[in-house]
């Protein structure tokens, strides 16, 4: 776990430095040929409050378990007129401690981990004064058992703005996780929506809340049916920017439920999660002058997955939970 804070405390610091060594120079360089050169850098830290309800071998089981994570998102962006073109990079490093004896294919006790990270980019049109639209695309990497596991995401989004406050919608489709796992060939992929409203109490201050919904389906190889995993999260978050030149802070509240109904897989029938997160942290807006409300329209779209990227993966979670339920009661 502190290798991970070091390693992760030295990405920000180092996402910080190059941000500020490009606000520098962007004066200088960046706005040759009408066009300019924007980003952002950020890290914070999340708590995970995560409970797991689940039918396991004709029983019912329940765990708590309780997921930490330092977190970052950096990205740059080239604005030409009304075009913008992004790209991004984005890692949540879950991780958990279960006190729990060993259970064969289930694993045991000790660290567990969820670590979440992709790489993209979006191309799109921005009006600040108006609307944006435009299709983003990421490659999302996780830990999955102690298994890396890809996943394409590609998608389209949207935002209107008003005077004080900013409209946006999103649609996304995933297909990914082709790992071998307990003898079979696991795939999923399915759909994620968002809806989001951010109103700007002041210039410098935003108010967001947002909904996701995930719609999606897991296929063992082996297995004659598909297993469905489901799920819906609300989130709220508030932004200020502290510092004229670009430092903000943030902070937030997420709450979500996801279900994975396995009536085709065996032992296990359904599993229900649900996490509770609250999370805060520090941004650097680099190559942008002006209020936090100004910078948010004018600089990054969000290109990160609430299910795949900000909530550790539920069959991580599937066993974690498992593992806490049998050490808590042998």
């Amino acid at each position: 776990m502190i290798n991970r804070l070091k390693l992760s405390a030295s990405a920000a610091a180092l996402g910080l430095l190059v941000a500020g060594a490009v606000s520098s120079a962007q004066a200088a360089d960046v706005n040759a040929g009408g066009c300019s050169i924007s980003g952002a850098a950020g890290v914070g830290y999340m708590f995970d409050w995560q409970k797991d309800a689940f039918e396991a071998f004709g029983e019912s089981i329940d765990g708590d378990v309780d997921w930490d994570t330092p977190f970052g998102e950096a990205g740059g962006l080239v604005t030409c007129g009304g075009f913008n073109v992004q790209a991004d990079f984005a890692y949540y490093d879950h991780s958990t401690e279960i006190d729990a004896p060993a259970m064969g294919p289930f694993g045991g006790g000790g660290d567990k981990d969820a670590a979440n990270s992709h790489v993209g980019g979006a191309l799109f049109w921005r009006d600040p004064s108006f609307a944006a639209l435009g299709v983003s695309a990421s490659w999302i990497n996780q830990d999955l058992v102690g298994k890396d596991a890809d996943a394409l995401r590609v998608g389209v989004f949207g935002e209107f703005f008003l005077e004080n406050v900013t409209l946006g919608a999103s649609v996304y489709y995933f297909n990914g996780e082709k790992i071998d796992m307990m003898s079979g060939n696991l795939q999923h992929d399915g759909f994620e929506l968002a809806a989001y409203a951010r109103y700007y109490a002041t210039p410098d201050l935003s108010l967001m809340v947002r909904g996701d919904g995930l719609i999606s389906k897991v296929d063992f190889s082996g297995v004659p049916n598909d297993a469905d995993i489901d799920g819906w999260a609300i989130s709220g978050e508030a932004e200020y920017l502290a510092w004229d030149k670009g430092l903000s802070v943030f902070g937030g509240l997420r709450y979500a439920e996801r279900t994975l109904d396995m009536d085709s897989m065996g032992p296990f029938a359904s599993l229900d999660v649900d996490d509770t997160q609250v999370y805060a942290g520090l941004k650097f807006y680099f190559g942008q002058d002006g209020s936090l409300m100004d910078r948010q329209r004018t600089g990054l779209i969000d290109n990160t997955s609430t299910f795949k990227e900000k909530l550790p993966n539920i069959l991580t979670s599937a066993i974690a939970g498992y593992a806490d339920a049998v050490g808590s009661n042998p």
